[in-house]
C-alpha cells in the first residue's frame, strides 16, 4: 500500500479514536438549561378571577397580575374559589416569569383584621 494512503488511514483512526470521545464529554458537561429562579411579590388582594386564573395584587404603587393554575399551592384559603373571597388581604406570591407572564408557584394569604 502506499505510504500517503497509510498516513491517512492512520490519520483518520486517531481522529476517531480521540476526537469521538472527546465530543461526547463536552455534551456530557454541558449546562443544562436552568430552571427559571423564583421571586416573590406581597401587597393587598385586590381582585380575583377565578375563571381566568388570574389575581392581581397592589404592592406600593403598582398592581402586578399573576395566573396561577391547578398546581399552584395556596395558604391561608379555600382554594382559588376561597381566594376570591378573599381580597383586600395581604398576600404573598411566589412565582416564576415566563416572558411576560408571572406565574404564581405559592400564594400565602394573611386575612385582614
Amino acid at each position: 500500500m502506499n505510504n500517503r494512503i497509510k498516513g491517512w488511514i492512520v490519520a483518520t483512526a486517531v481522529v476517531a479514536i480521540v476526537g469521538v470521545p472527546l465530543t461526547v464529554a463536552a455534551q456530557a458537561g454541558a449546562p443544562a438549561q436552568a430552571a427559571p429562579a423564583a421571586q416573590s411579590a406581597s401587597g393587598e388582594l385586590t381582585k380575583v378571577d377565578v375563571a381566568a386564573k388570574t389575581l392581581t395584587i397592589k404592592a406600593g404603587d403598582r398592581d402586578q397580575q399573576f395566573t396561577f393554575d391547578d398546581q399552584t399551592k395556596i395558604t391561608g384559603a379555600q382554594g382559588a374559589a376561597g381566594l376570591a373571597t378573599m381580597e383586600g388581604s395581604q398576600v404573598t406570591v411566589m412565582y416564576t416569569s415566563k416572558g411576560a407572564a408571572q406565574i404564581a408557584t405559592e400564594i400565602r394569604v394573611t386575612p385582614k383584621k
